[in-house]
């Protein structure tokens, strides 16, 4: 269930730009690097809990989510066990769909007032997560305990001998893998 998968990128640059550069050019692509190697990561880690987490709600609509949907995900009998430890426990999905909650009103229902959090819980952003809208998984809940991490112990980096015209292509690779490790900690909430 943990098989490392293996991603790789280049990274392509003229000979000129490694021979003419002024600035420290190889700190600047470490740090682009990294954050390509950080997307890689949320990528994959909301691909497997919108694949393989549970199903917490479907909501009434494809376009909006209404007041007390929400509550029905955290009132979810499977879920209920894995809410005790509040510190990983944690909301995901996108800034807008968590905006568009906060614009819903209703009797004894003040989302925005939570500015900090929703319903109690963090929320955390990534644009990976579905938007609001027909077949999307939009909000991502559970304890993010449960949800297993292995990666290789190496970053590889090659530079390609063979390039071509001038370029020299700089090639790297890593190896990870994300699992649920108990179906019910993790789901999301999905439109029809």
């Amino acid at each position: 269930a943990f098989t490392l998968a293996k991603y790789t990128r280049k990274v392509e640059l003229t000979e000129e730009m490694l021979e003419d550069n002024g600035v420290d050019l190889m700190t600047f692509i470490a740090d682009k690097i990294g954050r390509e190697i950080a997307v890689t990561h949320n990528t994959v880690l909301v691909a497997e809990v919108e694949a393989n987490g549970t199903s917490l709600k479907t909501f009434n609509s494809n376009s909006a989510i209404s007041a007390g949907e929400l509550e029905a995900i955290l009132g979810n009998d499977t879920l209920g066990f894995y809410l005790e430890d509040a510190m990983d426990v944690h909301w995901v999905m996108r800034s807008s769909t968590h905006w568009a909650i906060n614009a819903i009103t209703a009797e004894n229902r003040f989302y925005g007032a939570q500015m900090a959090g929703l319903l109690g819980y963090d929320v955390f952003y990534s644009n990976k997560v579905d938007a609001i809208g027909a077949s999307g998984k939009s909000v991502l809940f559970g304890d993010w305990n449960y949800m297993g991490y292995r990666e290789a112990p190496e970053l590889r980096f090659i530079q390609d001998p063979y390039s071509v015209d001038g370029m020299v292509v700089l090639k790297y690779s890593f190896r990870g893998v994300y699992g649920i490790l108990q179906a019910g900690a993790i789901g999301y909430g999905a439109h029809p």
